[in-house]
């Protein structure tokens, strides 16, 4: 069935005028009639009784069918608003991996935020280790990543900064330095650590090596844990101490306390991630929101570590 014609039928039903109706549907009244006749012809029934004298006046069966071709012309108009709106994005479903921390430090939070004031895009969260969310995002299980920058990130993902944190110490409250509000690394020897592991060739223990090379002693033992939360509660249980984006001390845990490292300095970013050849409007729609801000490197390529010792510096890598 044509949709031209029930609009024609409407429109002579409407206006009980078959010029009126052309008029409105910006077409010839030949061509009303034609649709008209064609509608007629395909249910097998005249839907309207018309002359040249007399004013179109609908039949039973017309009377009848008037309803459904309102509904069905209708569901036409919603069905191409929601198109549109789809395909400009502001429809739509955007799936958003995270590590804890993003929730921590309220970056979670400002994307959605800003996704449920500026438009109908529904946004399903779940929290997930960074290298879950790389594997998902190249899977397509996830369109978008708040997580922890990693040295070499796969080439089909593009990255961009959104937050850098200064990465702290997490100790137990009853530790030497608990109370100086600072601490040197070569206060750490002999300490265990707890970090974010997750067997990759670069992850937490990298920083962790980094403080014992500028403090001068072996490379400690490190507890693997699955996320920061987890490393702050085996600090807080007094088994170790964790080395924390600054974001992080909001977490105030009983047992534990947060101190600067004096001669290391550790940088921690957050990185939202997505696949480069994204072209879903809404996931792009998410993406140009104001929680996405220009890489601090000028562009959506991966920060790359740079870590030196003697002032160390371990740049933009965070777990």
């Amino acid at each position: 069935m044509d949709l031209r014609w029930l609009r024609a039928f409407v429109a002579v039903v409407e206006e009980m005028h078959f010029a009126r109706a052309a008029e409105g549907l910006e077409t010839a009244t030949s061509n009303v009639s034609s649709q008209l006749k064609a509608l007629e012809d395909h249910l097998g029934v005249r839907l309207l009784e018309r002359g040249r004298r007399t004013v179109p006046r609908l039949t039973a069966a017309g009377e009848v069918f008037l309803p459904q071709a309102h509904r069905v012309l209708l569901a036409v108009e919603q069905a191409e608003a929601v198109g549109r709106a789809a395909g400009q994005g502001l429809l739509g479903r955007v799936r958003v991996g995270y590590v804890a921390s993003a929730a921590y430090s309220g970056v979670l939070a400002e994307a959605l935020a800003h996704v449920a004031d500026d438009s109908q895009v529904e946004v399903v969260i779940e929290e997930m280790t960074t290298p879950a969310q790389l594997e998902a995002l190249q899977a397509g299980r996830i369109d978008v990543g708040l997580l922890r920058e990693r040295p070499d990130l796969p080439t089909a993902l593009a990255a961009t900064v959104v937050r850098r944190d200064a990465v702290l110490v997490a100790l137990p409250s009853r530790h030497a330095a608990a109370g100086s509000g600072t601490v040197r690394a070569a206060d750490l020897a002999g300490e265990r650590f707890a970090a974010p592991s997750f067997g990759e060739a670069h992850d937490a223990r990298d920083e962790v090596a980094a403080v014992a090379r500028a403090g001068g002693f072996p490379v400690p033992a490190v507890t693997a844990v699955r996320d920061y939360l987890a490393a702050v509660a085996l600090v807080g249980a007094g088994n170790a101490v964790a080395l924390v984006p600054e974001s992080v001390s909001g977490l105030s845990l009983p047992g534990v306390v947060y101190a600067r490292l004096q001669d290391v300095r550790l940088e921690s970013a957050l990185l939202l991630v997505h696949r480069r050849d994204e072209s879903a409007p809404a996931v792009r729609t998410v993406l140009a929101g104001r929680w996405a801000p220009p890489a601090d490197d000028g562009g959506d390529a991966p920060v790359t570590a740079d870590v030196r010792t003697d002032e160390t510096t371990v740049g933009g890598r965070e777990w």
